[in-house]
């Protein structure tokens, strides 16, 4: 199947990143936890403590998992926990004939599980990956791309490694430019083509898609 690159009447960074980025860092994300994100991260930590593990990567929007798999062979001494909030994603994941004990898929909303992650387990976290979609390519629609949303600054500060991938380049540049905000070092390239780690990156290069990686450390 193949898929449009996203398209926007935006075609250089939004006039009021700036402004949202400076006030987030200085406000207070207060929406309540509802209580199906509670028991979703109480699940994860009867997970987490049963592997035996002690650090942690986090794969948000995982989608069917794939990735998640992948992450956990990469980083065998983790325990890799893929989130998303679609059940009709996560059921699709298809373990391996030799299933390993380090990771879990969750369903859940990213960001009730990034506070809560941040409040237990804000320095067990060594590589977190955002990869694919959240576009959101209309500029009345910038608070959510993450770069613009309230929770920004504190996914950033959830590990020392953050990897964003998209098909969209202004988006990318973005997130580049907002992580660059909070005094962070990032890296901006186009993603060579190689074995795909999830379904969108495999429909994508189908598709004959730019793909772009944004790899983001504390100074």
């Amino acid at each position: 199947m193949t898929s449009r690159a996203p398209l926007s009447r935006q075609a250089h960074i939004h006039p009021h990143l700036v402004r949202l980025v400076h006030k987030h860092t200085s406000s207070v994300y207060q929406r309540p936890i509802p209580e199906f994100s509670i028991q979703a991260f109480q699940h994860f930590e009867l997970l987490f403590m049963s592997s035996g593990k002690q650090r942690l990567v986090i794969d948000s929007g995982c989608g069917t998992g794939e990735s998640t798999r992948i992450f956990a062979q990469q980083y065998p001494s983790a325990f890799v926990v893929g989130l998303d909030r679609s059940v009709h994603r996560l059921q699709k994941h298809c373990l391996p004939e030799q299933h390993t004990t380090n990771y879990a898929l969750i369903r859940a909303e990213l960001e009730d599980f990034w506070r809560l992650l941040a409040s237990h387990y804000g320095n067990c976290i060594e590589y977190h990956a955002i990869l694919y979609p959240n576009p959101y390519p209309k500029p009345a629609h910038i608070l959510r791309r993450w770069h613009g949303h309230p929770l920004f600054p504190q996914m950033l500060a959830l590990s020392p490694i953050t990897e964003l991938r998209t098909n969209w380049s202004l988006y990318a540049e973005e997130f580049a430019f907002a992580a660059s905000l909070l005094g962070y070092a990032v890296e901006f390239t186009t993603l060579q083509y190689s074995t795909p780690i999830t379904a969108f990156e495999r429909k994508y290069q189908q598709s004959g898609h730019n793909l772009f990686q944004v790899l983001v450390r504390p100074q």
